[in-house]
């Protein structure tokens, strides 16, 4: 099952997510190098593929689609480095949020603020 068919995921492009990962997959200490090497050459057709943009053309992608969507769970090289990619944005994600003052102050009800009016 890890011969992946050359169809499958096929894209002209490389792959890149400076904002994330702005020294590359291979330096950002999240991937091993045969990980940062499927996200830099697959990344473009698996992105597309994982927000619905590109739709599956071979059993591959229809699978790898599945595990995005969790009805699968990863077991292919390129399912369990797209896997990797998207906890490693969720912890980045959660540690800018975490160390954020705003979001602190979310947790009032925005009820709220809708009285506020009042009191002038």
């Amino acid at each position: 099952m890890s011969n992946i068919q050359e169809k499958s995921f096929a894209t002209s492009k490389k792959y890149f997510d400076d904002r994330n990962f702005p020294r590359g997959f291979q330096r950002s200490g999240d991937f091993t190098r045969n990980q940062a090497s499927i996200l830099e050459t697959k990344g473009v057709a698996l992105k597309e593929l994982h927000e619905g943009v590109r739709q599956p053309e071979t059993e591959e992608e229809s699978r790898f689609v599945a595990t995005c969507l969790g009805q699968e769970q990863p077991q292919t090289d390129v399912e369990k480095a797209w896997a990797t990619y998207v906890r490693a944005l969720q912890r980045k994600q959660i540690y800018f949020t975490a160390s954020s003052a705003a979001v602190a102050d979310t947790s009032s009800s925005d009820d709220d603020d809708v009285n506020d009016g009042d009191d002038d």
